[in-house]
């Protein structure tokens, strides 16, 4: 973080706290409505930005185009290269479905990064690949926070600037439907499941598309019709398909969702993210990018790249191929480097009570862990990263204090450009907004760190 910037903030807190106490109360208050709803809940939030400064933008922009040009390359790998197709660990009902050509060169248009960013050292964590959320609620979060009176002077001051990222979602579909061939004006439909936790994300981002001009409805894809060619939900034809919803939650309800599929594999429809983006979106793929005999499939900058800003990562499936072959080594392994690493399900949605920071768990919960990972095996072993500390404001006794809060850095990348960013907070180590951490918007400053003034 710009650090300067951020014990400035601070500090102007503390020389305006008569309006501060109030103003923070307020604006927690104000969130308190259906936009910031996640499921039952309203998305936690504090009065602060995590400031960027200009060489961090360059780093996450440099970073951001690297890692989608990688990550769409190991899609790739899993077509051409077959003695590497079995280190997916798709499900053999998957398979068939990310065959599909989505009909544009992208194998992944929309990701967000899930990474420990302090100072200019950054490390990714996790690919989020199928249907990344986030961008809605943060554009809204920063638009209030950047709206508050005792805000202004200081974004002023500072040269704070917005990031438009649900404009970069519409910017890049657009893009996308214009190479698949489409020529009409596109109607859009954000295909979401009826009672899903993030629908006021959909909901802000049919007001967005629509306010430029592009007729959007939000469509559960069981209510999909395909007839006569043509894909509608409702009587609505839909042109452009902006997939919210999970690959495996399609799988899961295959027997549903037939008509969008057929509509997309006859490309009737253009929809992104492609199905074959669930190819990169478990940690398992991480085991790959960090094996030395897959570095000849990438070029000599992206192998920096991924040496610099990757943690090292195993799947357990196939550790003891780097373990003498023999299970007994690993287990030792697992045992003695407890205090530097990681147990981690690869898949993509596994909440966060089954993440296992070994320094943080005791002897025999980590056992545990270890044992019930050798037998499912669909388990990484990853690098441990400590995970940096921002302080936040809070209302303590009608006063102004600060609280420490761990935070990951969460980045979004639409076409292959950096889309701007969002930090999550949390007192755990494993940092997730849907179990009681919180949120703020990122933002950059284009003033040079050593002019900052508290």
């Amino acid at each position: 973080m710009t650090a300067n910037l951020d014990y400035a903030f601070d500090q102007y807190l503390r020389a305006n706290e008569a309006k501060a106490v109030p103003a923070i109360r307020d604006f927690k208050e104000k969130l308190k409505q259906p936009a910031f709803a996640y499921g039952r809940f309203t998305v936690p939030a504090f009065y602060k930005g995590y400031f960027i400064s200009p060489k961090q933008q360059h780093l996450l922009k440099r970073v951001s185009a690297a890692f989608h040009q990688i990550i769409n390359t190991a899609v790739r790998l899993y077509f051409e290269e077959a003695q590497l197709r079995s280190r997916f660990y798709l499900p053999p009902e998957a398979e068939e479905l990310v065959k599909i050509d989505p009909g544009y060169s992208q194998n992944v248009v929309f990701s967000r990064f899930d990474a420990l960013l302090e100072g200019e050292s950054l490390k990714l964590l996790e690919f989020n690949c199928d249907a990344p959320a986030g961008a809605a609620y943060t554009d809204q979060l920063e638009a209030r926070f950047l709206e508050e009176p005792l805000v202004k002077p200081f974004a002023e001051e500072h040269h704070l600037t917005a990031s438009d990222r649900v404009q970069s979602v519409l910017t890049t579909l657009l893009s996308v439907y214009e190479e698949f061939g489409g020529y009409e004006t596109p109607q859009i439909a954000i295909v979401d499941w009826r009672n899903s936790r993030t629908a006021p994300e959909s909901v802000y981002m049919k007001g967005h598309f629509e306010s430029k001009g592009y007729k959007t409805t939000i469509a559960d894809p069981r209510e999909l019709q395909y007839k006569g060619g043509k894909l509608y939900h409702k009587g609505f034809r839909v042109h452009l398909a902006y997939r919210r919803v999970l690959f495996d939650e399609l799988l899961q309800r295959l027997d549903e969702v037939q008509d969008l599929l057929r509509a997309y594999k006859d490309k009737a429809v253009c929809m992104a993210n492609p199905l074959r983006a669930r190819l990169v979106s478990g940690k398992s793929l991480f085991s790959l990018l960090t094996m030395p005999e897959c570095d000849r499939f990438f070029s000599e900058n992206e192998n920096a790249m991924k040496r610099q800003h990757l943690p090292w990562t195993r799947c357990l499936a196939d550790a003891e191929d780097f373990y003498g072959h023999r299970k007994v080594f690993l287990i030792d392994f697992l045992t003695d480097e407890k205090e530097a690493i990681v147990l981690k399900p690869a898949g993509e949605n596994h909440g966060t009570r089954r993440v296992h920071i070994g320094r943080e768990t005791p002897d025999a919960d980590w056992n545990a862990a270890v044992d019930k990972a050798l037998k499912e095996e669909n388990w990484v072993i990853q690098e441990q990263i400590p995970v940096p500390i921002m302080t936040v404001p809070e209302i303590v006794n009608q006063k102004l204090d600060f609280m420490y809060r761990k935070y990951n850095f969460n980045i979004l990348v639409s076409g292959g450009k950096y889309a701007g960013s969002f930090v999550r907070l949390s007192d755990e180590s494993v940092v997730n907004v849907a179990t009681g951490g919180g949120l703020v918007p990122a933002l950059w400053s284009d003033v040079a760190p050593e002019n900052f003034t508290a």
